[in-house]
């Protein structure tokens, strides 16, 4: 069993401990009462923080060890030790039979970052653990941007990785200490 505790950002100080069948490997806020933990074993809970009881709990369809959540305003990812993403439509992760709209298998190795855009519309997961181990899924569509990365775009291990505030910019961190810029036409603002 896990134990997760809940700090105020304010003081520091804990506001709750609960405990949790497997070890916790990241986190997620929902929304302003609902945390998502995950962890090994590809156990999913749901958490109530006004209640501190568990609203669901469902297990991540292939995963040994959950690595990495993300989400936006319709979708949950869910990355692993695999490479595996699985990406949720929201409402059905509160069941305990969830299935996956699609599963993400472009990279083999361990997924350290999802992150969506400020739309919702592209999802990006990246391994640091592989040279160039970044894609963007088009959520719409379900399908990985087929013409990027390219074998010349010079990620080299990536750490890190974000959007800007309107996704007219993808920040890429890497292991060589670089911040990279990416600039998305697609989107008219930055």
């Amino acid at each position: 069993k896990a134990v997760v505790s809940t700090q105020s950002t304010g003081d520091k100080q804990l506001i709750k401990c609960f405990n949790h069948r497997t070890r916790i490997n990241c986190s997620t806020f929902l929304a302003d009462n609902i945390i998502l933990t995950a962890g090994q074993g590809g156990f999913c809970s749901l958490w109530d923080m006004r209640t501190w009881k568990t609203i669901s709990d469902f297990q991540d369809e292939g995963a040994l060890h959950i690595t990495s959540v993300g989400h936006s305003l319709r979708h949950i990812a869910i990355g692993s030790d695999s490479g595996v993403v699985n990406l949720y439509n929201k409402d059905d992760i509160y069941k305990s039979n969830s299935k996956p709209l699609r599963a993400v298998m472009n990279l083999t190795t361990e997924i350290n970052r999802t992150v969506f855009n400020s739309s919702g519309e592209l999802l990006a997961i990246s391994s640091k653990d592989l040279k160039h181990s970044l894609r963007l899924l088009n959520t719409n569509s379900l399908q990985c941007v087929p013409n990027w990365p390219t074998s010349n775009t010079p990620l080299a291990h990536v750490t890190s990785l974000n959007f800007s505030p309107n996704s007219g910019y993808l920040g890429v961190g890497n292991t060589k200490g670089k911040a990279l810029l990416y600039r998305l036409t697609h989107f008219q603002s930055f």
